[in-house]
């Protein structure tokens, strides 16, 4: 109870969550949706939801007498994690894999963090972070790690938020899958309120995804896969929270599909041409999700972040 105390208070302090949760007028007349809200998670300090997940990491390295933390990014979660530490005054160790674009690389230098380059893939930057960390006694922060339960916890907040803004709960609420884990996090919160919306997930080359798309309650690889710029905040066959996020889907009878990165882009172009809002096409796949359901006479809530241009 007392780092989650200390989450909230610092959270307040840093600027991060109880972001803003907008009616999207525009896109309810364009897209015959009854009723869209937008979650805009591109308010928190590093520019995406995962200032949420960073900073309860941090604060229970801090706690348990760590000051570096170390993790592995394909951009926004070192983001995040460099600017909290920045704020806290601790240290991080980001691992980029070298097969990734890394848009954000300028900016987790910018907030101080640490880059370290690693040859390969996501899987081959995770092990080698988890062997520094072990080997330099720092704090891992990876999703999906030994203290996997609080990320998933962070974005429980965003649950909270969402159901205090409305009053109730959604019908259906969509989120990008990526790892599972804010997906997950979102279950968890709105279950602990006795709430049970829908889940629409959704991804771009991420076995998870693939898996419930093809009727499997467990992952199936993607053959051929292909990680691009525009997918590669979604995509995966090595994932941390894979089984949470489905498992969220699967409970709350919700449902999932797969969105090319044309209509990734296309989403975003839209979201800026009727609501003036500049959004990660990996982000706005969230109201293409919804476009896909059989019926859009529901209220819906769409978890949605920026491109990270903040400083």
């Amino acid at each position: 109870m007392e780092l989650v105390r200390e989450f909230e208070r610092q959270m307040h302090n840093l600027r991060i969550g109880h972001t803003s949760f907008k009616r999207a007028s525009r896109l309810e007349k364009k897209l015959g949706i009854r009723r869209l809200h937008l979650k805009l998670e591109s308010e928190n300090s590093s520019g995406t939801h995962k200032d949420r997940a960073a900073l309860l990491y941090a604060l229970d390295a801090r706690k348990k007498g760590k000051d570096t933390l170390a993790a592995v990014t394909c951009g926004n979660y070192g983001a995040a994690l460099a600017y909290v530490c920045s704020k806290l005054d601790m240290h991080c160790r980001v691992y980029v894999p070298s097969d990734f674009a890394a848009t954000r690389n300028k900016d987790i230098e910018a907030f101080g963090g640490n880059i370290v380059i690693t040859q390969g893939d996501y899987e081959a930057a995770l092990n080698a972070c988890v062997k520094d960390t072990l080997a330099n006694g720092w704090y891992n922060a990876n999703p999906g790690g030994p203290d996997k339960e609080l990320a998933i916890y962070s974005y429980s907040f965003i649950a909270r938020e969402i159901a205090q803004e409305l009053g109730r709960q959604p019908d259906w609420i969509s989120v990008p899958f990526g790892n599972g884990t804010i997906l997950a996090g979102i279950w968890q919160g709105f279950r602990a309120m006795s709430m049970k919306p829908r889940i629409v997930g959704y991804s771009n080359n991420n076995s998870a995804i693939h898996g419930l798309v093809n009727k499997s309650r467990v992952p199936i690889p993607v053959e051929g896969l292909t990680i691009t710029e525009v997918n590669e905040p979604l995509s995966g066959n090595f994932l941390l929270d894979d089984k949470e996020g489905m498992s969220a889907i699967l409970e709350s009878n919700g449902t999932a599909f797969e969105i090319s990165d044309e209509e990734l882009l296309k989403a975003s172009k839209l979201i800026m041409d009727q609501e003036g809002l500049d959004i990660l096409p990996a982000s706005a796949g969230a109201i293409t999700a919804i476009t896909r359901l059989e019926s859009r006479n529901h209220t819906f809530a769409a978890v949605i972040t920026g491109r990270g241009h903040h400083s």
